[in-house]
């Protein structure tokens, strides 16, 4: 470790050991100065969570990204990536074309989802035409759950339901529909949106019309419709936007590289994650551990990468990530896939409770589930 890392550690140190309460045992005090992994719920409130977290970082050599006060250290540039994905949401509540325009490169592409494209998009022209492929030939009723700044990387995160949904024209149906879907925009020095990766979930036509089972997701898919996406609103405060910003990391680190050891430290006991695409969930904190380390059994990741965005005003932080890797069989160079994670944290002890984690289909599962793929014609 080096002269400047061992310093910060220390500084780190000297703030959680303030933070312990006066009744912490020897031995309890002695797991924390000593970076053992023990429930943070046992010693530490949430207030002084980020504490906690800066020992972690100066032990690893992580650089927090979260400035003094509950805004990164560059807020005009927060700024300018909020209003890009307010731009955005205005062409999808409001078929704004207009605002599209104003945000978007002309060399923007749009990257494939696996599920309704199989090829990236580029071009503005050709981008914002796909894109009006579905607003342009359904009602519904526009609600912005969620918009996160990652001020680091240079990117914004929007999530968004469409309730009441019904296509315009065809056989009328009951307006009961509700499509999720998750939006990453990267975004240059200028202000514009050069890349853009979605997930979604199907409406009742693209199930039938794409996958070999329509009803796919089933009761899950249900549940998640009627989950109640409004959070609490917040004032802005110093640590709680630092700690779900640090705690999506972490969270993120889990999926790259399958260890464990820090998800009782910030996921809540009665955890809960949903793919709202093909249906699959986790219910309890014990139960994901066991998913990821079983996952890992099977599974060498070989590169990928990740950013990081929190909503400084609500409940709910995203995660894009991605990954390169080799599955038993699938051959020296790997596949890579993406997914887009957005994740709910629980008022009370600021845990990660909800995680909405969308992801590419991996080529299995898009031979199982989808009609007309590529890789049937090979299989």
């Amino acid at each position: 470790m080096s002269f400047a890392a061992s310093s910060a550690r220390m500084a780190a140190l000297r703030v959680v050991k303030a933070a312990l309460p006066k009744a912490t045992s020897p031995a309890a005090k002695s797991s924390v100065l000593s970076g053992a992994l023990v429930p943070r719920q046992a010693y530490l409130s949430a207030d002084n969570r980020a504490a906690s977290f800066a020992a972690r970082a100066a032990d690893t050599g992580e650089q927090q990204s979260i400035g003094e006060g509950a805004y990164p250290q560059d807020e005009e540039r927060r700024q300018q990536l909020h209003q890009v994905a307010q731009q955005m949401d205005a062409f999808f509540a409001n078929k704004d074309e207009a605002a599209f325009d104003a945000v978007v490169s002309p060399n923007v592409t749009l990257r494939k989802d696996l599920l309704i494209l199989d090829q990236d998009k580029s071009g503005a022209d050709t981008v914002k035409e796909t894109l009006k492929m579905y607003i342009d030939n359904y009602d519904y009723q526009h609600d912005t759950v969620a918009i996160g700044e990652d001020v680091e990387d240079g990117s914004a995160f929007h999530f968004w339901l469409h309730k009441e949904l019904k296509p315009k024209s065809g056989e009328p149906v009951e307006a009961n529909e509700t499509k999720a879907a998750i939006w990453h925009y990267v975004v240059d020095d200028e202000g514009k949106v050069t890349d853009i990766h979605f997930l979604t979930q199907l409406t009742p036509e693209e199930k039938q019309m794409m996958l070999t089972d329509p009803k796919l997701g089933g009761e899950s898919c249900a549940k998640f419709d009627v989950i109640q996406w409004e959070g609490p609103t917040y004032e802005a405060e110093d640590n709680r936007s630092a700690n779900f910003l640090e705690s999506a990391k972490q969270y993120s680190k889990i999926w790259e590289t399958g260890d464990v050891s820090i998800a009782d430290e910030i996921l809540h006991r009665d955890f809960y994650e949903v793919n709202p695409i093909f249906g699959q969930e986790v219910k309890g904190r014990d139960n994901f551990k066991n998913m990821i380390s079983g996952l890992y059994e099977n599974y060498e990741r070989l590169d990928g990468t990740r950013m990081t965005a929190v909503d400084y005003f609500s409940n709910k932080a995203f995660v894009y990530w991605e990954s390169k890797g080799k599955w038993d069989g699938s051959g020296p160079q790997g596949q890579s896939l993406f997914g887009l994670n957005m994740l709910v944290f629980d008022e009370a002890s600021q845990l990660i409770k909800t995680v909405v984690g969308f992801r590419q289909p991996l080529p299995n599962e898009r031979v199982k589930y989808l009609k007309r793929v590529a890789e049937k014609a090979h299989a």
